[in-house]
């Protein structure tokens, strides 16, 4: 069941999880992840619609997600961790303004990214907010090795976090990859907001740094890219330079 936020759990105290207005909205559901998670976190659905969440693995968990979690101590497993236990019952901030950790520098009323996936070094906390995809070099798509003897029409819809293009590459009727590669890196190269190389591969990047893939053919696979996902309706509510405490604002849009 819904509810919205009381004053006695805004704190004044910024942390980790802990709103920073008043009027945040806040929901209950059951965390099913034998790990755990912490404070100041993205969550996805699980399970029952309504019933459970889970840390973000996937593009589809971060543009469907619940919110971020709460900074709650009366309610969840409190120690030096300071996170919820499996099976526990999470406080969830769907909309409003809080306190996370950044993994790196941020930019005010720029939007904000969860991580999906470890980076292989230091950024390994899933559902952890950062101010890019983790790729400032954009990222790579590999089309199929072969095509079949008819066809196709190749989609890709792409955004740079403020900008969403979709491109649509229409094939003859005996595709290969280097055809299906050229056309679509023809097309995005012509955009005013991305710019595109490649043969065989498909290399993208972004003015403004950023690139997300937002839907793609089947036959389009992502080599490079998505350590993080862009987040409907959240935006940084202040700038930062490096990781540390700064304040986002999550509007519901799911």
């Amino acid at each position: 069941m819904a509810s919205f936020i009381g004053s006695n759990e805004t704190h004044d105290v910024a942390q980790a999880g802990s709103t920073s207005r008043h009027g945040a909205h806040v929901t209950t559901r059951t965390l099913n992840q034998a790990a755990g998670v912490a404070e100041g976190l993205l969550v996805a659905p699980s399970g029952t619609a309504g019933l459970e969440c889970i840390s973000p693995s996937t593009v589809a968990g971060v543009q469907t997600c619940v919110g971020f979690t709460v900074f709650r101590p009366m309610s969840e497993d409190f120690d030096s961790t300071h996170h919820y236990a499996d099976n526990e019952a999470v406080a969830i901030m769907e909309s409003g303004h809080m306190y996370v950790l950044t993994e790196g520098s941020c930019v005010a009323d720029e939007p904000v990214y969860a991580r999906i996936t470890s980076d292989g070094g230091s950024n390994t906390v899933l559902g952890k907010a950062r101010g890019d995809n983790g790729f400032a070099a954009g990222v790579v798509l590999t089309p199929l090795a072969t095509y079949g003897q008819s066809a196709h029409e190749i989609g890709l819809t792409i955004s740079d976090g403020v900008v969403e293009e979709t491109f649509s590459f229409v094939t003859d009727a005996t595709p290969t990859t280097a055809e299906v590669a050229a056309g679509l890196v023809a097309l995005i190269d012509a955009s005013a907001n991305f710019a595109a190389t490649g043969t065989v591969t498909i290399s993208i990047t972004s003015t403004r740094g950023p690139v997300e893939i937002v839907d793609r053919h089947s036959s389009l696979s992502l080599t490079t890219g998505g350590l993080a996902v862009l987040i409907p309706g959240a935006f940084f509510d202040a700038s930062r330079s490096g990781a540390g405490l700064v304040e986002i604002r999550l509007n519901k849009l799911n």
